[in-house]
């Protein structure tokens, strides 16, 4: 790695640059977890997991946030960055929704930090802001989702979320 892979990615825009460096255009569909450090630089481990239904439904997340918060402990990694790849433009799909929607939600309820989701579809990579997946319309979809509901997500933050405005030039 050289010295530009220890900058810090404090926006959208750096996370899917990078990201888009790392894992490019979308070839099959996958679910990428990558992680950062205490001060947003990116560890050098990727996970991609191609074993995933058509959408995540509330039980599937769960596990998947149950285990994250189980292989985090204690490590380096202050938050988690999901990358859905999957063929097709970079508009979301309702299955795209309805997992990042769950998988959200489970991260929430587990404590999971999660920094941000993003697309990598045909033509690249882009940021996918939870305002395009966090209306309660979307519960209904996902089964299982149990008392995920307690938590309030109508602001379209998620308690782990950690993505704000971008900071203005000073």
């Amino acid at each position: 790695m050289d010295a530009i892979d220890h900058e810090p990615l404090l926006t959208d825009t750096d996370l899917a640059n990078r990201i888009g460096g790392l894992i490019g255009r979308a070839i099959q569909r996958q679910l990428w977890l990558l992680f950062l450090d205490e001060h947003s630089v990116l560890l050098p481990t990727l996970m991609p997991n191609n074993e995933l239904p058509a959408a995540l439904d509330g039980e599937d997340a769960a596990l998947i946030a149950s285990m994250l918060r189980q292989a985090i402990a204690g490590t380096p990694i202050e938050s988690v960055v999901f990358v859905w790849e999957r063929p097709g433009g970079p508009i979301a799909s309702d299955d795209d929704r309805v997992s990042a929607a769950a998988l959200g939600w489970a991260c929430a309820d587990a404590g999971v930090p999660v920094r941000a989701q993003l697309i990598s579809h045909d033509f690249g990579v882009r940021a996918f802001g939870p305002e395009e997946y966090s209306g309660d319309e979307l519960r209904e979809d996902i089964d299982g989702v149990g008392d995920a509901g307690h938590c309030d997500h109508s602001d379209g933050v998620f308690a782990g979320d950690q993505t704000g405005p971008e900071p203005q030039a000073g």
